[in-house]
Order: C-alpha cells, then sequence, then structure tokens
C-alpha cells in the first residue's frame, strides 16, 4: 500500500498542475502569459513585435507599421502590467483583465506627467493552438 501511495502522488501532481495551468500551455504559452507579454512589449515600445499576438484577421487587414506607429505616438505611456484574472466560457475563447499603469502628460498648466492605473478588458482567441488578442475595434 505504501508504495501504491507513493506511486500514485507524481501523477496527482501533475494532474493537479494541468487542471490549475486552465487546459496545459500550448506550443506559445498560456493565455496569461501571452497577454502580459504583449503589453511588456508594448511599454517597451517594441510594438511591432505586439502586432504579432494579433489575431490573423485583425493583422490581415490593418498593416503592421501602421499599428506599430499607432502604439508608439500615443500620449500616454504604460509602465507597467499585471495579470488580474481571466474568464474562459469556452476552450478557445478567454476574457482577460489585466491591471496597467501608466503615465499621461497633460498640458494646460499641469507640471510633469500625470500617473494612475486602469483595468484593460481584453478578448483572446485559440486559433490553431495558439492564443491571440483580437481587439475591441
Amino acid at each position: 500500500m505504501k508504495n501504491a501511495k507513493i506511486l500514485l502522488l507524481p501523477a496527482l501532481l501533475a494532474l493537479l498542475a494541468g487542471c490549475s495551468a486552465g487546459g496545459g500551455v500550448k506550443k506559445g504559452g498560456s493565455v496569461e502569459e501571452r497577454a502580459v507579454k504583449r503589453w511588456e512589449l508594448l511599454i517597451d515600445h517594441k510594438g511591432a513585435e505586439a502586432y504579432e499576438y494579433l489575431t490573423p484577421g485583425y493583422r490581415a487587414t490593418h498593416p503592421k507599421d501602421q499599428y506599430a506607429a499607432s502604439m508608439s505616438s500615443r500620449p500616454v505611456r504604460w509602465k507597467k502590467v499585471e495579470l488580474m484574472d481571466k474568464e474562459c466560457p469556452d476552450e478557445d475563447t478567454c476574457n482577460v483583465r489585466l491591471i496597467v499603469d501608466f503615465e499621461l502628460r497633460i498640458a494646460a498648466g499641469i507640471p510633469g506627467p500625470v500617473s494612475s492605473t486602469d483595468v484593460q478588458k481584453e478578448k483572446w482567441l485559440r486559433i490553431k493552438g495558439q492564443w491571440y488578442h483580437l481587439p475591441a475595434q
């Protein structure tokens, strides 16, 4: 009986790890990892790399250079991102919420940037085993 418990422990741990990962990590990472990584790229002003995290359909209709330029020319400077939570109504769709710290330069007599935090709500789709962000627009 003692040997059976020893053999069951690794199997149980593997099963629990799979459950906590929300279905396991796919070739390109979990939805949580990809959502945070995309924001980290935006924080690092790497809009062209963040573009690769967008759905193939979005990329087919929005040129990479325009997306990268749009992300770089915004008056907001993202500073930090943290995963808040996710809700997955099915195995290929997740709604992810992220907490994003940012600075915004406001003219009209306010010296320096204004810092704040915002919750970003994003829809992510798993397409051919890979998670992609579907922008709201």
